[in-house]
């Protein structure tokens, strides 16, 4: 899993900001925690994650915050009363399968009580993992020798990550 942890200081003007481009290998679930976000001058009314991979997900501040339902333990460990949208969210990103890179562009949109927003924008790269990441560890499955004036090996390794097996020749 991949963090980020978005940090905001209160804004009194529309804010439009953008992070620097975040690498990750393969598939990968991403996750934004949002509680460095302040609510001191204003509190945060919604928010809209559009992760970049054409799901967006729209949250809203209760009118009343039911004390039965949830928990106040965030109310507590952030200092935010009457609950909040901004606490982590969670997606996966799926690399695109017939290419090598895949750049997306997440979008957090905060709109605040006194009317002004934050837009916060993180490019994502998306790499596919090479023929090396996607073996990992190998177990050897059996082996083979050749004539003795050549002393040339081939081994079948199996993968313990996908449980494929790779031929492999090994010469002297």
């Amino acid at each position: 899993m991949n963090t980020v942890y978005v940090n905001l200081s209160s804004i009194y003007s529309n804010t439009t900001l953008t992070q620097n481009n975040l690498y990750l290998k393969g598939d990968s679930t991403l996750q934004f925690i949002l509680t460095g976000v302040s609510e001191e001058v204003n509190d945060v009314i919604s928010l809209e994650i559009n992760w970049g991979d054409s799901t967006i997900e729209n949250y809203k501040r209760d009118l009343v915050y039911n004390y039965k339902e949830k928990s106040i333990f965030t109310e507590i460990l952030y200092g935010k009363l009457g609950g909040s949208v901004m606490t982590d969210y969670n997606h996966t990103l799926s690399l695109n399968p017939s290419s090598n890179f895949t750049a997306l562009t997440a979008q957090l949109l905060i709109y605040y009580s006194n009317g002004v927003y934050a837009d916060i924008y993180l490019p994502i790269t998306l790499v596919s993992e090479s023929y090396y990441d996607n073996i990992k560890k190998f177990a050897i499955n059996n082996t083979q020798m050749n004539s003795l004036s050549s002393s040339n090996t081939i081994a079948n390794l199996q993968s313990k990550f996908n449980k494929q097996t790779y031929i492999t020749y090994l010469q002297k």
